[in-house]
């Protein structure tokens, strides 16, 4: 799926088992060099989300374009899982409303 660089992305991770009152599940962030940034993207503790038993929450804002990771992990409850993003200049939506301002009347015929 992409994502258009600059929006904030959501980060979901679901914990094993369901378990629920985990304070340790990180996400670390890999830019498109495929390298962590700590200064502009330190790791992100993941909040639990209180809506759907065991799932936590994040966010970050790619700033380039580029396929970027996330490498979510949790010490208490261990298991790595690896997701990743494309990041691209524009988004669908972008897309679609820009179709959508396009003129379809054809200009008059000279005959």
């Amino acid at each position: 799926m992409s994502f258009k660089v600059g929006n904030p992305i959501k980060i979901t991770y679901q914990a094993s088992g369901a378990t629920t009152g985990l304070t340790d599940v990180t996400a670390q962030i890999l830019d498109e060099t495929e390298s962590l940034d700590p200064v502009n993207f330190p790791d992100i503790t993941l909040t639990e989300s209180g809506d759907i038993t065991g799932e936590y929450f994040g966010s970050f804002t790619p700033d380039v374009v580029g396929t970027w990771r996330v490498v979510i992990d949790s010490i208490i409850k261990p298991g790595k899982v690896v997701k990743q993003y494309d990041i691209v200049v524009y988004d669908i939506d972008s897309v679609g409303s820009a179709v959508d301002g396009i003129s379809t009347d054809s200009p008059p015929m000279i005959g």
